[in-house]
């Protein structure tokens, strides 16, 4: 019986062996787009997400000075 299933487990091994490799060969295959600027752009014009960014800034600064006052570094 357990040599079934060795069986069983490198074939199902191989098959996913050999996917991986087909899915590998199309993103190589594939050439690469990059985002143009303008989204960026558009992001960073965005109020929500800047304000959501300069929360999330502060808050780590705000942390960092806090630990580094107890470890001795200057903020």
């Amino acid at each position: 019986m357990s040599g079934k299933w060795a069986v069983l487990v490198l074939a199902i091994g191989l098959t996913v062996t050999l996917l991986n490799l087909a899915i590998l060969a199309g993103q190589i295959s594939t050439p690469a787009t990059a985002r143009g600027a303008s989204t960026v752009s558009k992001l960073l014009d965005d109020d929500d997400f800047t304000e959501g960014l300069t929360r999330i800034i502060r808050k780590t600064v705000r942390d960092y000075c806090t630990v580094g006052k107890r470890d001795g570094i200057d903020c």
